[in-house]
């Protein structure tokens, strides 16, 4: 795979697994009541710390594997199984077993929001863990490093995570203007798009993770 490639594969799969767009109702619910500057430096903050999360497993993943004994193959087998899981989720349109969705998020708008603004602060939890540096998204960074073309994968997977992080601000930020345009109807379309992307490397994945160990067996 060249690195073209890679950066595409890696930009798509975290795209969808992070799915911006499936956390603007639970940006707005816990947001709505903060003027745009303290919006903005709770977006920032979250953003931080996703960022943060991703990169220690970005770069101590393959350690942590050892630690526990785990192949990289085990991984991706697993992995794959996770991604199929959101994916069909994101397909039926039903909460997330992950993470809060669409529907989930919206129902709970109304209580995220109530209470003292001072009383939490949500830049961290669950803004930047796990809504966004989620259980998919840290296996989604530990399965791609070891794909990448080169010995820098680490770079090259955090350089999509700062990419995908920078547009989910821009998207989280403009959060009014794309409820206004797109509307309930067109996140449902757009997260069933990206549903079906999912499954789809899902099914990739548990290919690439269980290859070799068929080829190990037969042999």
């Amino acid at each position: 795979m060249s690195t073209t490639a890679f950066l595409l594969v890696a930009l798509s799969s975290l795209f969808a697994v992070i799915d911006p767009l499936g956390v603007i109702p639970f940006f707005s619910g816990l947001t709505q009541h903060m003027d745009r500057r303290r919006k903005r430096n709770t977006l920032i903050k979250s953003l931080v710390t996703a960022f943060a999360v991703l990169a220690v497993f970005t770069f101590l993943g393959p350690q942590l594997l050892a630690v526990f004994g785990i192949t990289v193959d085990a991984f991706r087998i697993a992995g794959g199984v996770i991604f199929f899981g959101i994916g069909l989720d994101m397909l039926q349109s039903r909460p997330r077993r992950w993470r809060t969705g669409i529907n989930r998020a919206m129902a709970e708008d109304t209580i995220m929001h109530q209470g003292d603004e001072e009383e939490d602060d949500p830049a961290i939890a669950p803004l930047g863990i796990p809504m966004i540096a989620g259980p998919g998204s840290i296996t989604t960074v530990m399965v791609l490093t070891p794909q990448a073309p080169s010995h820098q994968g680490g770079l090259l997977v955090m350089a999509a995570v700062a990419a995908i992080l920078v547009l989910t601000g821009g998207i989280l930020m403009g959060t009014d203007a794309l409820l206004a345009r797109l509307g309930h109807t067109g996140l449902r379309i757009i997260e069933k798009l990206m549903g079906l992307l999912l499954t789809v490397i899902a099914v990739q994945l548990v290919i690439d993770g269980a290859t070799p160990v068929i080829r190990a067996v037969i042999s």
